[in-house]
């Protein structure tokens, strides 16, 4: 679940940076065809960029055929001597959880929204009167204060007899039946639960449909009616009326109406004005560069680390947390090595602990391509005081690393010039044997 929230905001900083460039392109660009196939790929470029980008500290180049591609080596300190670790890294985290159950709630509440819209969107379908023309399903409404709406194949209108070629409204919604609009309408709804605290993402669908809404109008100033009295259609049978969220609405707000007046006498924009698309590009760039940074990404790292589960588990079985979360003591069954190996601090030099990783994966043989966070974490003294994975696939790289740092502890760690407890998260990419 954690992973789904370090998702989202990423994905949120995506469209953060994306959504000047689209408000620009609807509101000064008359290629509404243009501007509705930019706005679904601001969309799916917040959701699928995030997924590419691999955020990397520090990387160490391969040794030999090793399995081991890289290191990334994180670092992050966890408690003072003045408490216990546990307790000090429980505190400090203590809002990821409370952030997760709170994001959680909110996808929830507005995916039950979006189902019961869907639901009284079909019940008002299925107790209309219906006829067809031209494979077209015309639906009459029976409460006059729902503005006429479209969805899908249904076109639904306060009278049957208005859907001839003629009628203005029928018109408006049939362009947005042909242009199949309910899928855009649906893609953005998904695209809000996934990013519901975003602001950008509301106003990135807001643009999506008031675009839907220019590019009907467009159709019927374009069959002949006069632009005057299509506007002033909008008014008496648009303005005030209620409409609803999953479909595409003949409704209007004051805002919405007069951009659409306003678009319907505008002149034809040049075609240089698509050229806006392309500050899109530096915009990602910049994005995925903030992502990249050491702080950004370890932030996302924590919360995607995170599970409800794995805290669960940790809790109800304290006095042995190995079995429950993947972590390994390093204090074994077997005699402690007499002579101790004291490396520097990964803050100082990062190389001595690549290498005890990389000698203690030699042996193993994953199935497949396997990248895993492994959290170890540092006493006091300097001694590796837990070795764990962030998920089953990396048990067996645990249990290999934690055997390694027998005998070996690092040189004492001080923060603010006192002995301090750190974490240390790697990630480690095991690579399928040929």
């Amino acid at each position: 679940m954690g992973a789904l929230l370090s998702y989202s905001l990423a994905a949120s900083v995506m469209i953060l940076v994306l959504y000047p460039i689209l408000h620009l392109i609807v509101n000064r660009n008359t290629s509404f065809r243009f501007n509705r196939g930019a706005i679904i790929c601001g969309l799916a470029a917040s959701l699928l960029l995030p997924l590419l980008f691999d955020v990397d500290v520090k990387v160490f180049p391969e040794a030999g055929g090793n399995l081991l591609h890289g290191v990334e080596v994180g670092l992050q300190p966890v408690a003072a001597t003045s408490g216990s670790g546990a307790d000090a890294s429980a505190g400090a985290f203590a809002w990821v959880p409370v952030a997760l159950a709170v994001y959680l709630f909110g996808v929830l509440v507005l995916l039950c929204r979006e189902i019961i819209s869907y639901i009284r969107l079909f019940s008002i379908i299925a107790g209309s009167e219906r006829t067809k023309n031209e494979g077209i399903v015309i639906c009459r409404i029976n409460d006059e204060r729902t503005a006429p709406f479209s969805w899908g194949n249904f076109i639904l209108l306060h009278d049957c007899s208005a859907a001839d070629e003629s009628g203005s409204v029928y018109l408006h919604e049939k362009a947005h039946t042909d242009r199949r609009h309910w899928i855009d309408v649906l893609f953005a709804d998904l695209f809000c639960i996934l990013l519901w605290y975003n602001p950008f993402a509301w106003m990135t669908r807001q643009l999506m449909k008031l675009n839907h809404e220019f590019e009907a109008d467009e159709a019927v100033i374009n069959s002949g009616i006069e632009t005057y009295d299509y506007q002033r259609l909008l008014v008496v049978k648009a303005m005030g009326n209620r409409s609803i969220p999953v479909a595409n609405s003949f409704a209007a707000d004051k805002r919405s109406f007069r951009k659409r007046v306003l678009i319907m006498s505008k002149k034809r924009s040049s075609r240089k004005t698509m050229l806006i698309a392309l500050c899109a590009i530096p915009a990602v760039a910049l994005a995925g560069a903030a992502l990249s940074m050491p702080v950004p990404s370890r932030f996302l790292s924590d919360i995607s680390g995170y599970s409800f589960r794995k805290e669960l588990s940790s809790e109800e079985t304290k006095p042995d947390p190995a079995p429950q979360d993947l972590g390994i003591e390093s204090e074994t069954s077997e005699p402690e090595t007499e002579t101790v190996t004291v490396i520097p601090s990964p803050f100082e030099d990062q190389e001595p602990l690549a290498e005890i990783i990389r000698y203690s994966v030699e042996t193993i043989q994953p199935d497949k391509d396997t990248k895993v966070n492994i959290n170890i974490v540092v006493d006091e003294d300097g001694r590796v005081k837990n070795v764990s994975s962030d998920s089953p696939d990396g048990a067996e790289v645990a249990v290999a690393i934690s055997r390694k740092f027998n005998g070996v502890r690092f040189e004492q760690i001080t923060y603010n010039g006192r002995p301090v407890e750190v974490r240390f998260i790697v990630p480690v990419h095991l690579k399928k044997k040929e």
